[in-house]
């Protein structure tokens, strides 16, 4: 089991890259198309990741739940697709949600803001100014995205494994290195041990989505831990009853082989000050 994430500026030839690694390798690959059918299938509007993907939310929407709901299902189908096979996924924070899971290689391609603007000159025939405006205005959503997501640096190098620059280094020489990077003690022969990390990932996230989406469950502050298959729930309910429609629940979820709860049972008058 083999993951790459690949972060990308707008300019830096990282898409091609990506489709390139796909190819070689014969990886599926994850990219804005292909996830908006996970997410779909999983139940969240279309609506909703139009206008969350990989942009800096506005003012008022720091402050609406639609915004956990967008991170709990991309977690649960990131981590179901990366779960089934090799892969490269592309942006949306993929570096941060694998990070510490065995055999992913965290990959930034990056280029210097004139190299950036001159492909996109070539690329869609616009001037400058308006090639520059891209850049910045992209640079600017991702940035936001991931420090309102993740609380991370987007372009920070210490999140990432490999970081390079295309401005020098071609994309057939950046993927010639990955394939080294991916035969090496670090990424070769840890495949089973990755796939039991996201196997506990993926269920974990289901729980979470079965839960507090497909039966709307009122706990709050709900946590999901799952270690070779045993669940175990933190939480607050506010009775008996919604403890165990999650412990019901939670059993249901496909892999799931036992459930231990740490959900406590607040009264009602705590909740009707909020």
């Amino acid at each position: 089991m083999a993951i790459i994430t690949l972060s990308r500026e707008l300019g830096s030839l990282g898409t091609k890259i990506a489709d390139t690694l796909s190819s070689r390798l014969g990886y599926s690959k994850l990219d804005k198309e292909s996830l908006e059918v996970l997410l779909k299938n999983l139940g969240m509007p279309e609506t909703q990741f139009e206008r969350d993907d990989e942009k800096k939310p506005g003012f008022w929407e720091q402050f609406t739940l639609e915004k956990v709901r967008y991170l709990d299902f991309m977690k649960a189908a990131m981590y179901r697709f990366a779960g089934e096979k090799d892969c490269v996924i592309i942006g949306r924070g993929a570096h941060i949600l694998f990070r510490g899971v065995a055999g992913t290689l965290r990959l930034r391609i990056i280029a210097p803001p004139k190299v950036r603007v001159e492909r996109l000159r070539e690329r869609l025939g616009i001037d400058e100014q308006h090639a520059l405006r891209m850049i910045r205005q992209s640079d600017y959503d991702r940035a936001g995205y991931h420090k309102y997501f993740f609380n991370a640096v987007w372009d920070s190098a210490a999140d990432y494994d490999l970081v390079v620059n295309t401005a020098g280094i071609s994309p057939a020489e950046t993927c010639d290195t990955v394939l080294a990077l991916l035969r090496s003690p670090t990424y070769a022969g840890v495949g089973d041990l990755a796939r039991d990390v996201l196997l506990d990932l993926r269920i974990a996230q289901d729980v979470i989505i079965a839960i507090v989406y497909r039966e709307r469950v009122p706990v709050m502050s709900l946590d999901v831990v799952c270690d070779k298959g045993v669940v175990a729930l933190d939480g607050t309910a506010r009775s008996a009853d919604v403890f165990d429609r999650c412990v019901g629940i939670a059993g249901t979820v496909e892999g799931v082989a036992r459930v231990v709860s740490n959900l406590e049972v607040v009264e009602y008058s705590f909740y009707a000050g909020f």
